[in-house]
């Protein structure tokens, strides 16, 4: 077996070194080259495992579907069986005991891998290459009540973990041990014989809105070429954009910019900046583009946010931007609306 992974390995970097002009002439120098093994290709990912942390359950039509391609020197003719394998694995730690906090007291979710499901060559179909092609889905209440997992305790970023080994008729099997970059990562095969289905959160309710904010600690970046006040105060406004959970934002800074480097640029330009909420998470994005005054220096600014407490409706966040200025700020809500409870700390 390690020889036939060692050859094909080798087929496959001579073809990626080589060069070719299309997917089909990669893929056609390798499976006319190499006439024991096979691969399964993704053809395309579709995540839908919405969890919603308000139910304490996953939305009704949540799912996870891949699209895959078994490829081997006889257009599938060696295909035998294909078995799938799952576990959850907890990413996010929950207070199982309820004693307050989460430690090592707590029960660790993940679960054993175990057979889910067994594929034969009739479920799969020929394809537009040529080549079986079979598209697999899974519910999330299959994959809750398969793994035996404690549906009100899953939380966004935890995920099932699927792992496929292929089956020939001769015998041979492949799976994520015998496959190397080029074949689970490359740009053609992209075959990884394991895929994470991340779970995803329910957007619950809207955070568009005007802030006010208070920054209770600043600090300059390293060098002094930034000059910070201790404090700011001011106003900040969220809009909806067409992505739910997506928000555009009149000061991903809160102030910190425009004091730190007064006068310092004679262009800036805002770059898609927005403000996401990511289950647990609110995540900065987009950059500040500068030309600084009398040398036409250019310079980008990223900025990243850390949620440290939540209460009521006040949250706090350490933020800081990819130039070393630093600090922290107390966001609070209008008309004494609380943070949503996925964002509480």
């Amino acid at each position: 077996m390690k020889e036939i992974i060692k050859y094909f390995n080798l087929i496959l970097l001579a073809a990626i070194t080589l060069g070719c002009d299309s997917d089909d002439k990669t893929v056609d120098v390798i499976l006319d080259t190499f006439t024991s093994g096979g691969v399964l290709r993704t053809i395309d990912i579709d995540n839908n495992m919405v969890y919603n942390d308000l139910t304490m359950q996953f939305d009704n039509d949540a799912n996870y579907t891949l699209t895959l391609e078994e490829q081997d020197n006889q257009n599938g003719g060696l295909l035998s069986e294909v078995e799938i394998y799952t576990r959850f694995i907890e990413n996010t730690r929950v207070d199982t005991n309820n004693d307050g906090k989460i430690d090592d007291k707590d029960d660790d979710l993940s679960t054993e891998e175990g057979l889910i499901r067994t594929l034969t060559a009739s479920d799969f179909q020929t394809g537009e290459r040529g080549v079986p092609t079979s598209v697999i889905t899974f519910t999330a209440a299959e994959l809750v009540s398969f793994t035996g997992v404690n549906e009100s305790l899953i939380q966004g970023s935890d995920d099932f973990e699927l792992r496929f080994i292929l089956k020939l008729t001769d015998g041979r099997t492949f799976s994520v041990d015998d496959a190397n970059g080029n074949v689970s990562g490359g740009s053609y095969f992209s075959s990884p014989y394991t895929y994470r289905t991340t779970v995803k959160c329910a957007i619950t309710e809207s955070l568009a809105d005007t802030y006010t904010y208070q920054i209770t600690e600043l600090i300059s970046a390293p060098g002094g070429r930034s000059n910070c006040p201790s404090t700011l105060t001011g106003q900040v406004t969220w809009e909806e954009t067409d992505t739910p959970g997506e928000y555009t934002t009149t000061d991903i800074s809160f102030g910190q910019f425009d004091s730190c480097y007064n006068g310092i640029f004679k262009e800036i330009t805002f770059d898609e900046i927005k403000i996401t909420w990511d289950c647990i998470e609110l995540v900065a994005e987009g950059t500040i583009e500068t030309v600084e005054e009398g040398s036409d220096k250019e310079e980008e600014f990223t900025y990243t946010y850390t949620i440290t407490e939540t209460s009521g409706s006040d949250i706090t966040i350490e933020f800081g931007n990819s130039a070393g200025d630093r600090g922290t700020v107390i966001l609070t809500r209008p008309n004494g609306k609380v943070w949503p409870t996925l964002l509480t700390r």
